[in-house]
């Protein structure tokens, strides 16, 4: 039975602040006034009037329409959710083959911390968990669970047919933690991505990294290690089958796209 795991709605006035702030909507300008605020000085040394005179707007307005400035940090916040999760939207479980899932739920985290990536929103969301405010708890609930949710469901189906261990501590840890870390495992390959760029720059080679660690190859190998890792198969053989049916995805794609080429009686 499919399950009704996905992000919460999204929304719609969220969504558009860029566009709002362009018309001249004062807490659309705010927002995204405050965001590179936030994110270069964090939420204590950020100071609302920088933020007014950037928005170019009166400071009693931060107040007037957030409350505090509390009220207009957990505004963007929540302005960077609800975009990212409109554009790279996660997969709902049960409606695919698990290993398929696990492919779409990969693409979205990589989607969300990479091509949406610039700059300062992965720096503000990369500063809340390091040195977090109050407003952690509803980015974890409405951002960070939905995701872990998906993973723990989809991870627990693809290693059902793992034998149980048959002594402890390991039977414990199989039944207790085994799903939950192979999740965070998924999410931080994802995000070694984003945060280790530059070492990774100087590691590997620009022709490399050009063929290799674009968002869906990488997409591909996060896949295979997790599928391996679930004793699917070995590492090799998941990924031939990834890149095999991802270009057999491809090529029915452009077969699709193309024109028509016989004629007509």
């Amino acid at each position: 039975m499919p399950s009704s795991q996905h992000d919460p709605p999204v929304s719609d006035e969220a969504s558009v602040t860029d566009d709002l702030a362009m018309a001249g909507d004062p807490t659309a300008r705010l927002i995204s006034a405050a965001g590179p605020v936030f994110a270069q000085r964090g939420f204590d040394r950020a100071p609302v009037r920088e933020i007014a005179k950037v928005a170019e707007v009166n400071v009693a307005a931060v107040n007037y329409y957030f409350g505090d400035k509390m009220g207009l940090y957990r505004a963007v916040l929540a302005d960077i959710r609800n975009r990212r999760q409109r554009e790279f939207p996660a997969p709902i479980v049960g409606n695919d083959p698990p290993q398929e899932t696990l492919r779409k739920l990969v693409r979205t985290l990589l989607s969300r911390m990479l091509a949406a990536d610039n700059g300062w929103e992965a720096m503000l969301m990369m500063r809340e968990i390091q040195q977090p405010t109050t407003a952690l708890s509803e980015v974890i609930r409405e951002y960070f669970q939905p995701i872990h949710d998906a993973l723990c469901q989809t991870i627990e189906q693809l290693i059902a047919p793992l034998n149980t261990a048959d002594a402890e501590p390991t039977r414990s840890w199989q039944s207790e933690a085994l799903v939950s870390q192979t999740a965070f495992g998924v999410v931080g390959q994802c995000l070694h991505y984003l945060v280790g760029k530059p070492v990774i720059e100087q590691l590997v080679d620009s022709e490399t990294r050009a063929k290799y660690y674009d968002p869906e190859s990488l997409c591909r190998q996060i896949t295979a290690a997790t599928l391996a890792a679930c004793g699917r198969a070995d590492i090799v053989s998941v990924r031939q089958q990834i890149d095999r049916d991802s270009n057999s995805d491809h090529g029915n794609e452009h077969d699709s796209a193309q024109p028509a080429t016989g004629h007509t009686a």
